[in-house]
């Protein structure tokens, strides 16, 4: 079940655009675990997966590095909707610290951990469609969170 959260936090994970379904209009973002000791040994590690539901428009690069995930505040709203047109509905969650360079135009992000096997590869328990995942990968804490219930 989705727990409603605040956004404005900041990750140091390295986060890469993972998956990327134009038709389904959605985009899943992947924090990876630094690769160290502790992942080689056990062979898995924490990853932090951001779906975005909804897309409307995606400005960022393949590899992020760390993100601070947050809303657009009116004016950086309206300084994104002079360079490209308007908006809409869409909320305009921000991926960088003061920049609006980075961002991902949508109805809405989930978010949650999954301790999963390394190489990190397997498609994102968030995503609806990877049932096989959903089940055998429950959240870390038991919950995942986000921008609506």
């Amino acid at each position: 079940m989705a727990v409603s959260s605040e956004l404005g936090f900041f990750d140091e994970r390295s986060f890469s655009l993972f998956d990327y379904r134009h038709g389904h209009t959605q985009v899943v973002l992947r924090g990876f675990p630094p690769f160290d000791d502790a992942v080689v040994e056990s062979g898995e590690g924490v990853v932090l997966d951001l779906c975005f539901l909804g897309v409307q428009r995606i400005s960022c690069w393949k590899d992020i590095g760390p993100v601070h995930l947050r809303a657009a505040d009116a004016a950086e709203r309206a300084t994104l909707e002079s360079r490209i047109g308007p908006i809409g509905r869409g909320e305009v969650f921000l991926l960088e610290p003061d920049s609006i360079e980075s961002y991902v135009i949508a109805g809405r992000v989930v978010w949650a951990e999954f301790l999963i096997p390394s190489p990190f590869t397997l498609p994102s328990p968030l995503d609806s469609q990877n049932r096989e995942e959903a089940e055998t990968y429950r959240p870390v804490g038991g919950f995942k969170h986000s921008t609506r219930a």
